[in-house]
């Protein structure tokens, strides 16, 4: 995987791309295998685990709906003290009921079993076809396996077996040059349909071999989410299984203490990893042609940014127009007027790109360059400002645009 390839991220500083992903740092290992779970044979169940003790920070989907492995996870796991994650691939296990909690219970309980931990040191994370149960006998032989396969270069595998539409590799590692010497940060995802706000449709994993405070990783990662995987869209539907997890072991013998100089270092890398990751996401949408950084300005507050931005990136119609090129800026209005319904008239600057397109809430004035305007709809990645004209706040969203592979792909997924 090519790293911090989108012009909307950033390359973190002292930072240098290495081999690997979530087993790059020291202390990790992990396996990913074929354990039947996915008709196609591919690879579904994975397993990542440090064989030092770590502290560890999660974050999980607020849906009300949501999987048997997050209601676990929130339950029964130690938030600040997980030391290993088992994950699968072609079953959900959401909206399962009571069988599919024990299930996921179990596969804790055998996972921990396995690698020699607690049970609530070990997360459990699914992902694939809502309300059909796990095959539990398959997931049980494909879990010892995946113990006994443990290796420090089985990074690839593991991000491999939790992939389903994804077409787009997610994962790689950096190392990082702190005061004290040098960290890696290890990482891999998977996601590109049912991507939406608060916390995207996705299974995304962090690993570091410095040591931290939980607190502190757990204000890094609430941070870093904010501004990536919860400021993405694909296809606006919330998933039932997203889940976050940041695993620090230590064995760099490097600590980051809060409020240091190389907390805020390795702050700052990690935020640039997971809007990498994030990026990937919006690209990879299935059957996406075009990535749209969506930056509203002028907002009376924060909430009211987001708001407009969350309804501008889920509107179909906005999103089709990206797809056939169409510079149609009255729907980008007309969404955040609806997200702003009953508030006075709205005086807003719609800018693509450079090129100014509206001006207080009409045509703008003066000719367009259509040509400028032309070579920018054919972009892949295209940039949009609103500029409101209410405050002084802002969002910035991405979101892909919705095509007729996206179609084909979700009206065929279950068949």
């Amino acid at each position: 995987m090519t790293l911090f390839s989108s012009r909307f991220g950033e390359r973190p500083g002292g930072a240098r791309e290495v081999a690997g992903s979530v087993t790059a740092p020291a202390g990790f290992r992990a396996a990913g295998l074929a354990a039947g779970l996915k008709k196609s044979g591919k690879l579904d169940l994975g397993l990542l685990v440090s064989d030092l003790p770590c502290t560890s920070a999660a974050l999980y989907t607020p849906n009300a709906a949501a999987a048997a492995p997050i209601l676990v996870c929130r339950q029964e796991s130690q938030p600040g003290r997980i030391q290993g994650v088992v994950a699968n691939s072609g079953s959900a296990n959401a909206c399962t009921g009571e069988a599919g909690l024990e299930d996921a219970r179990a596969m804790v309980r055998q996972a921990a079993g396995a690698c020699g931990l607690e049970p609530a040191k070990m997360a459990v994370a699914s992902t694939g076809v809502i309300g059909v149960p796990l095959d539990m006998q398959l997931a049980a032989r494909g879990i010892a396996a995946a113990a006994d396969s443990l290796a420090a270069d089985g990074g690839d595998s593991f991000a491999a077996a939790i992939r389903t539409t994804d077409s787009i590799d997610k994962q790689g590692a950096i190392e990082l040059e702190l005061s004290l010497g040098k960290v890696r940060i290890g990482f891999c995802a998977k996601g590109a349909g049912m991507i939406a706000p608060s916390m995207a449709t996705m299974l995304a994993f962090v690993t570091t071999d410095a040591g931290a405070p939980g607190g502190l990783l757990k204000e890094m990662l609430a941070a870093v989410a904010a501004a990536s995987f919860n400021s993405i869209s694909v296809d606006g539907d919330m998933s039932t299984n997203d889940c976050l997890f940041l695993l620090a072991n230590g064995a760099s013998g490097i600590s980051l203490e809060p409020g240091s100089d190389d907390a805020g270092v390795f702050a700052a890398a990690l935020a640039a990893v997971c809007k990498d990751l994030a990026l990937k996401m919006v690209a990879d949408g299935e059957g996406a042609t075009r990535v749209v950084e969506l930056n509203i300005a002028g907002a009376a507050t924060a909430a009211e940014a987001a708001r407009v931005a969350r309804a501008i990136s889920n509107s179909p119609l906005v999103r089709t127009a990206f797809y056939g090129g169409d510079p149609n800026w009255g729907r980008l209005m007309a969404s955040a007027g609806a997200a702003l319904a009953g508030e006075p008239a709205l005086p807003a600057d719609v800018y693509y790109e450079e090129v100014c397109l509206a001006a207080a809430g009409a045509e703008a004035a003066g000719p367009i360059d259509a040509g400028r305007l032309a070579a920018i709809m054919a972009q892949e990645e295209i940039c949009v400002k609103l500029d409101l004209h209410r405050g002084a706040a802002g969002h910035t969203m991405y979101f892909s645009d919705l095509t007729h592979e996206y179609v084909t792909i979700n009206s065929e997924y279950t068949t």
